[in-house]
């Protein structure tokens, strides 16, 4: 294994993205330890091969575009659905890392403004009301509920 692509206090988050790696073609293990003194908290990393950065970068690329671009032609309705598993997939990443917010709703901080925008987009795909503001850190995301958005 080459290099830590990511760390996770959750080990299901780290499992997951080990398990869609190789199931992309490229090798990924988690290696877990525990840290800190009085309060002792678990960490998971994922270990990858160097081409990993590369190849997560292009898909980021792509998947932005697909979801966030005007489209210049009609899409067929396979692209269509290949834009709404994209929405889901971002989301079902969002709901593994984040927690409640105060209100009940599911919230996530999010500190790039691109990664606000692909959920914010991915969000109207699945007609989820979400509400984004602005906060120390980044912005805010906030999924609402059904009775709220009307």
């Amino acid at each position: 294994m080459s290099g830590v692509l990511a760390e996770f206090n959750r080990a299901v988050a780290a499992d997951r993205l080990v398990e869609l790696l190789q199931a992309a073609g490229h090798s990924a293990s988690v290696h877990r330890f525990t840290a800190g003194n009085r309060h002792r908290y678990e960490i998971s990393r994922v270990f990858t091969d160097p081409g990993t950065a590369g190849f997560l970068d292009r898909a980021w690329q792509r998947g932005y575009a697909e979801l966030c671009s005007t489209p210049g032609a009609p899409r067929s309705t396979r692209q269509v659905r290949h834009a709404r598993l994209l929405a889901e997939a971002a989301w079902r990443g969002v709901l593994l890392v984040s927690g409640p917010a105060r209100n009940g709703s599911p919230g996530l901080r999010v500190a790039d403004l691109d990664t606000a925008t692909v959920l914010i987009r991915a969000g109207r795909m699945m007609c989820m009301p979400v509400r984004m503001s602005t906060r120390p850190g980044g912005q805010l995301l906030l999924v609402m509920p059904a009775e709220a958005a009307a």
